[in-house]
């Protein structure tokens, strides 16, 4: 995983994508006591969401470093609109989400650079932008991540409301606040 998350950070700065944060599994474990994650995922802000300039430009450094890579384009109701997934030669799945909200571009912009494993530094989404995603996500998984953060990890409850409402997520926020008692 740590040679996995060197080399998608190398590849990043060589296309020079600088506007990035870890989100996911990985990035929980940078706030609150980590879990077992099998998987990077990271969202990404681009300046233009272009197949072809996709195509040419990160794809092909993924190929480039032994990187198994699809652009997917989903529907424009989708959550997910544009994601990069990959696959490392040492089989560890990357998925690059890219950032089409302007809450998003937010969050990625507010990143800290958090240790997330031994030697590796990364911006990390901070804690209110991560219960947001697990939110938005809903999985078993996604939502216990978001307890988790609600109730051991340092946050500004005034921005994760309002946070929570800009991505329209307000209202299973305060269910998951109440079921959790806080």
């Amino acid at each position: 995983m740590e040679k996995t998350l060197k080399e998608i950070i190398s590849i990043l700065e060589k296309a020079k994508l600088n506007l990035y944060a870890l989100i996911g599994g990985l990035a929980v474990g940078g706030w609150v006591t980590p879990r077992a994650t099998k998987d990077i995922d990271i969202l990404l802000i681009l300046s233009e969401i272009n197949q072809e300039v996709v195509e040419k430009g990160i794809l092909k450094l993924l190929a480039e470093e032994g990187f198994e890579s699809s652009f997917n384009i989903g529907d424009i109701e989708d959550e997910i609109r544009f994601c990069i997934k990959s696959i490392s030669k040492d089989g560890i799945p990357v998925d690059m989400i890219i950032a089409t909200q302007k809450w998003e571009r937010d969050i990625v912009e507010q990143s800290l650079i958090v240790e997330v494993l031994k030697g590796v530094s990364v911006p990390v989404v901070k804690p209110e932008g991560l219960i947001v995603l697990k939110l938005k996500a809903g999985s078993f998984q996604d939502i216990a991540d978001a307890s988790k953060l609600l109730m051991e990890a340092p946050y500004d409850y005034k921005r994760l409301l309002a946070l929570a409402k800009r991505a329209r997520v307000d209202k299973r926020l305060a269910r998951l606040m109440e079921r959790l008692r806080l």
